[in-house]
């Protein structure tokens, strides 16, 4: 039911049922049509529900966010470490990682969690390891034994368009789009991301692309209709009409000044 409310819902929390039977409707009747030799009226019809979720990109993208801002971790993991067990309950794990601002989904948080989890305690998250991952993006720990080693620079994608989705002209628009909304957030104060999550009942980092541009409607943020199209473009989750809010939120404090620490 959550999934059928993510696709289907209104930002009124209603379900658009028209379209939902329009779509459950996979048979198609032909009366007094032939019944001989007639080919199959069954319709195939799949909606993907599910995000990138491999490991490996989770993990890139935890470094992508790491290596923009350069933020060091392992401090702040010790913070909650008195006795530096190389372990902290897993929502210390997750807290401090938002703290640094490394905003993800719920499931991806639990996905980091669980990789990174003791084999004896499943709520217990080994943070050593998890840092020793990171921290390839800056130096190679094994470099004092190997001093002539060659090191591998990781070089992060552009945050606007990571995924290449965009072209040239899309990435100007966007930019021009992001700035445009950056200024207004920073000079207005606005707290944006609350209200994506009023709408994400579920927290799933996802909400449906009408109800994200109600929020913008409701602060009287000026979007034209092909602004909206590439950021819908850009920012598009799971299935064709959410909008992954967690990452546009990311990318536009990067427009507004809010990820720079006080």
């Amino acid at each position: 039911m959550r999934d059928v409310s993510l696709v289907y819902g209104n930002e009124t929390y209603e379900i658009k049922y028209a379209d939902f039977l329009r779509d459950a409707n996979c048979l198609e009747y032909v009366i007094n049509g032939p019944t001989t030799g007639a080919k199959s009226t069954y319709i195939t019809r799949f909606t993907d529900f599910s995000g990138a979720n491999a490991m490996q990109l989770l993990m890139t993208k935890v470094k992508n966010i790491i290596k923009k801002d350069r933020i060091r971790l392992l401090e702040f993991f010790q913070d909650h470490d008195i006795l530096r067990k190389g372990y902290v309950p897993a929502q210390k794990f997750r807290s401090t990682l938002h703290s640094q601002k490394i905003f993800l989904t719920n499931e991806e948080y639990s996905r980091l969690e669980g990789h990174f989890a003791l084999p004896r305690d499943k709520t217990l998250v080994n943070y050593v390891d998890f840092c020793n991952d990171t921290d390839f993006i800056f130096t190679d720990k094994a470099l004092e034994k190997d001093p002539t080693k060659t090191l591998q620079t990781f070089n992060a994608p552009s945050i606007l368009d990571p995924k290449d989705v965009l072209n040239t002209q899309e990435e100007q628009v966007l930019i021009a789009c992001l700035e445009r909304l950056g200024t207004d957030v920073k000079h207005r104060r606005l707290l944006i991301k609350p209200h994506f999550q009023d709408k994400d009942k579920s927290r799933s980092g996802f909400i449906a692309f009408s109800r994200f541009r109600s929020i913008f409607d409701n602060f009287r943020m000026q979007v034209s209709e092909a602004e909206y199209e590439i950021i819908r473009k850009r920012f598009q989750a799971g299935a064709a009409n959410e909008i992954n809010y967690v990452e546009f939120d990311h990318v536009l404090r990067h427009y507004s000044g809010d990820h720079k620490p006080f």
